[in-house]
């Protein structure tokens, strides 16, 4: 996984809340937004290199655009269209935040449970490290994605034992609480734990909990070794070009990062989350309610999911990056307007294009 990528949505959440009062233009809608989506994803492909986009708005229960742009296999000559899938990267955390709601709603896992109630054999190291510290990044555990050791191992179909192997007896970044860093080790771990609280595997209860149900079938977890059909190629630029991304195996994002989806998929699960038909709206609410730090600050995140403002309008959003791939979804409650974009590029800046739309939606400069 690309670390840096990982973090865009941070750059998005600073970048949205800084003060502004100009405003300069009326709230585009219909016609006139699906034109200048079209103008604008047409000019991102050809300043290039960018194999392609798909894109998805909604307001409401109204579709306004899902359109793919450019190339989703450029060997091939596929164009991508609102069906292709693509890897959303830590888009997939929400949905692993999902499960575990599900699970304390079932009475099979309390967000204050030490995580050894549950993985009983993880080295705490003398801290209390809870189900909320992994949500909500505040763990202070090592993020393996951001270990040295953990490169050379990337191509590996690592078993869960090994993976943890990577990071479990390093010394912790922080004391659990007292800080927020952003965590892959940790939603990784929240797979074992829906793993272990459910007598099935992660990727069998995303499926018989998530997609079965919602009707989601174009999202799946990404195996290698899966036919899945419509999938994207993911591409990197180098020195200019687009090249094929770097192998990764996907045992390795597991739950912090490893599902696939189309930008219909992920309209059709932002609203269903926030509706009621996966988790309770009390559920629902702490998903999207920031954690507080030991000192009583605030982190902007809540479970699975990142709390921004666009100048005024409060904003519910995640990014992702994985090998050959960028992808941003961000939902603003005021106006109800639903934003995906997803690229098979890396270096796409899908965070970028989704706040110029939700810009010009709501009117802003």
């Amino acid at each position: 996984m690309n670390r840096r990528a990982n973090h865009a949505w941070i750059i998005t959440l600073i970048a949205a809340a800084l003060p502004s009062m100009l405003y300069a233009q009326e709230p585009i809608w219909g016609g006139a937004l699906v034109s200048k989506i079209d103008a604008l994803a047409a000019e991102i492909l050809a300043q290039g290199p960018v194999a392609a986009l798909s894109i998805g708005v909604k307001r409401g229960d109204q579709l306004l655009l899902a359109k793919g742009y450019g190339e989703a296999d450029v060997e091939n000559a596929v164009t991508a269209t609102a069906e292709t899938v693509y890897r959303i990267g830590s888009i997939t955390k929400q949905f692993t935040a999902a499960a575990i709601m599900q699970l304390v709603e079932s009475g099979k896992i309390g967000l204050e449970d030490p995580i050894t109630d549950h993985l009983t054999d993880y080295p705490t190291q003398g801290h209390k490290i809870t189900i909320r510290h992994l949500l909500t990044h505040t763990s202070g555990i090592k993020s393996y994605t951001g270990l040295a050791a953990w490169r050379p191992k990337t191509t590996l179909d690592l078993t869960d034992d090994e993976l943890l192997a990577l990071f479990k007896d390093e010394p912790f970044d922080f004391a659990p609480g007292d800080k927020f860093l952003y965590n892959n080790s940790a939603f990784y771990m929240l797979g074992m734990v829906v793993g272990e609280a459910s007598g099935t595997t992660y990727r069998e209860y995303i499926d018989a909990h998530l997609f079965e149900p919602l009707g989601l079938t174009r999202s799946s977890y990404c195996d290698e070794q899966q036919i899945i059909p419509g999938r994207a190629e993911g591409y990197e630029i180098h020195e200019g070009q687009l090249m094929n991304d770097a192998y990764l195996s996907m045992n390795q994002p597991g739950a912090a990062g490893a599902l696939c989806s189309t930008v219909l998929d992920l309209l059709s699960w932002s609203s269903a989350l926030r509706d009621g038909r996966v988790v309770s709206m009390a559920s629902y609410g702490q998903m999207t309610t920031s954690a507080t730090l030991s000192d009583g600050s605030s982190t902007g995140y809540g479970f699975g999911l990142g709390l921004g403002n666009l100048e005024g309008n409060p904003a519910v959003l995640h990014g992702g990056g994985i090998n050959g791939f960028n992808t941003m979804m961000a939902y603003y409650p005021e106006s109800e307007l639903d934003v995906v974009v997803l690229s098979n590029t890396n270096g796409t800046h899908p965070d970028r294009i989704a706040e110029t739309i939700g810009k010009w939606v709501h009117g802003i400069k």
